[in-house]
């Protein structure tokens, strides 16, 4: 078999054709993010971030300096709402992520072609397109792994200090965003090594020593942001060793390292695995990861020590997250998903080594199959609509002032950073802290409020703490001003007929089902019980026996008509790993309307003719309406 000749790596013409490739990719990746973009603040981490965007002071637990750094500057730039300048920057991060990377496909295939095909299949994956358009990490993390690849690729082409001095700023760099950098480095230190023109012990030599530990100093140098910091809580570390020790163990989350990584338990290995491979379908489908395979041997025939690199970052990734006993494995899996999606590029190359100049054919071939992928998943993608965090937030504060009231709250951790920045940008008024904080001096802070005229307000868990505490001597009663109806209720008075579909997703452990509101829920649509399993869906027309009633332990896609209308629900987790999904757990399409983002618990959607929700309910799960109380006084 003929080889196919590779792209010639210094004519000017390629380059500019590379370069063409490059931003044309990024500029469709920005389209499409663009489109999808979340409009304003998240729950979880995304809105822990979009809560710091703009702070002069970033902590050490906080981290990520070149993250905000970025962030900073690019709200100082286009104004506005930080929530959605932030969401924003993270689309412009991934499209710029998607423009590197074709140029890094070049240089592993030898073909612009096979590297757009490659780059449009990882930029329409489901996780990489979820995590680019709300406040993440995640984008530019892929971004600066693009980056050192290329670099140190480049340096492979010709082995000069520049380039190498280059890939060694960058590298060292890129850990101001996200410490996983370090995963890089067994591949890219085999790489160097085995690409020295001097051989291994060349790049042992104390000039390059000297210039490796120079810029990891530069590297480091970021984080002299977060040590500062310490010095300005309320307290200060006591001298330069005591915040040294704070600021590690903030910064690599040693609490969390210590009962996460490498603590999958044994029983679960086996679990974890299949969730991989749903997760590897979820992005690609079940053949790209085959082409990924042929690409990695296509790589190995032409530079084995490029096949090396490829194996080796692909093996440390995938083995790091599999490991990694978190709520939100999924994201940890990205890197692997990029190795997988590049290596493609050679796969294309290879495929077309069966018939003589069919590397446009197949590549066309593959781009195609991403623009499929694409248009199946936009609406599942879609959150431009999704308003659902401010709705939960403004339920729970209807009716707040710090002249009147203040909000006692515990709650869960993605729905207070959710809070934190509601009530720091959209309604400052709103004066809230934790009731753990100040349990024991509860009684006197009641006391001094009642005396000014200002009520304390409980969410549901800080009322149980206070109950708890101090019973009679502090009572509570509900706060008027906040009604959540029971499901029952919310799914009553739609007109006979009307398509609906009700998820029911095992809850999280700190939640739980109201079984007797959600049988009172199912008699008023149909009268049917819900299905057995981790994931169950009922859908059909109200009043009448459902058109669809499936449970299943494992995830599924189901297809259904509704008065003519093409419905698709989709359970799009893995239950026994995941407890965070910023995309949901599962996503309701309707006449290619983002009709329902399914959640754990108990999520509800009526449809009009057409597909779009005109009404959502939520139980059992962090998009539930919150109940409100009052301390009662003397008043």
């Amino acid at each position: 078999m003929k080889s196919v000749p590779s792209l010639p790596r210094n004519a000017p013409r390629a380059d500019i054709l590379a370069g063409a490739a490059a931003v044309g990719v990024a500029l469709a990746a920005w389209a499409l993010y663009r489109a999808t973009l979340l409009p304003g603040f998240d729950f979880g981490d995304t809105g822990s971030l979009q809560t710091t965007v703009g702070s002069t002071l970033i902590t050490p637990r906080v981290a990520y300096p070149l993250y905000f750094a970025i962030a900073n500057l690019w709200l100082h730039m286009v104004g506005g709402d930080p929530a959605r300048a932030l969401n924003l920057a993270s689309a412009v991060e991934a499209a710029l992520a998607c423009g590197l990377s074709v140029l890094v496909a070049i240089e592993l295939s030898g073909s612009i072609a096979a590297a757009i095909a490659a780059v449009l299949l990882f930029a329409v994956s489901y996780t990489f397109w979820s995590q680019s358009i709300i406040a993440e990490v995640y984008a530019l993390h892929i971004g600066l792994v693009a980056l050192t690849l290329l670099l140190l690729l480049r340096w492979a082409n010709r082995p000069t200090t520049t380039r190498l001095t280059l890939f060694f700023l960058a590298y060292a760099v890129g850990f101001g965003n996200h410490l996983s950098m370090v995963l890089l480095a067994p591949a890219y230190t085999l790489f160097l090594l085995l690409g020295a023109k001097g051989g291994w012990r060349s790049m042992l030599a104390p000039r390059i020593l000297l210039l490796a530990t120079t810029c990891a100093a530069v590297g480091a140098a970021q984080y002299i942001w977060n040590l500062r910091a310490l010095w300005y809580q309320p307290q200060p570390p006591s001298g330069l060793l005591e915040a040294l020790a704070t600021f590690w163990f903030d910064v690599t989350k040693s609490d969390w390292r210590d009962t996460m990584v490498l603590h999958v338990p044994r029983s679960m290995i086996g679990d974890h695995a299949a969730m991989y491979w749903f997760d590897l379908r979820q992005q690609f489908g079940p053949i790209v990861p085959l082409l990924a395979v042929a690409g990695l041997a296509q790589l190995a025939t032409q530079d084995a020590r490029r096949a090396v690199l490829m194996a080796v970052l692909f093996a440390t990734n995938l083995a790091f997250a599999f490991s990694y006993n978190v709520g939100d494995a999924h994201v940890f899996y990205l890197p692997s998903h990029f190795m997988v999606a590049l290596l493609v590029a050679p796969g294309v190359v290879l495929a077309a080594r069966l018939t003589p100049r069919a590397i446009l054919p197949a590549a066309a071939l593959t781009i195609a199959y991403a623009g499929a992928r694409a248009y199946r998943d936009f609406p599942a993608l879609d959150r431009s609509g999704d308003t659902r965090p401010a709705d939960v937030i403004s339920h729970l504060t209807a009716g707040l002032d710090d002249q009147r009231d203040i909000l006692l709250t515990d709650m869960n951790w993605q729905v207070a950073n959710g809070l934190s920045y509601f009530a720091k940008v959209r309604q400052p008024a709103i004066a809230h802290t934790r009731a753990p904080d100040l349990l024991l001096y509860a009684p006197a802070l009641v006391t001094d409020n009642d005396v000014v005229g200002r009520a304390i307000a409980l969410t549901e868990r800080a009322r149980s703490e206070i109950d708890a505490a101090y019973g009679p001597l502090l009572p509570t009663m509900p706060d008027p001003r906040v009604v959540v109806p029971p499901l029952a209720e919310r799914v009553a008075g739609l007109p006979a007929g009307t398509p609906y579909v009700l998820c029911v997703l095992k809850p999280s452990r700190d939640m739980s089902l109201d079984e007797d509101d959600l049988a009172a829920a199912l008699r008023v649509l149909s009268g049917t019980a819900v299905p057995g399993g981790d994931y169950a869906v009922i859908a059909g027309l109200i009043g009448r026996p459902p058109e669809l009633a499936f449970g299943a332990n494992l995830p599924f896609t189901k297809q259904v008509q509704l008065n003519g209308m093409g419905v698709e629900v989709r359970m799009e987790s893995w239950l026994s790993a995941d407890t965070i999904r910023r995309m949901g757990f599962g996503q309701v399409v309707a006449g290619r309307h983002h009709a329902l983002i399914v959640e754990r618990g108990i999520s509800f959607a009526a449809l009009d003719r057409t597909g779009r929700a005109i009404r959502t309910a939520y139980a059992a799960n962090i998009f539930s309406a919150q109940p409100r109380y009052l301390i009662r006084t003397g008043r």
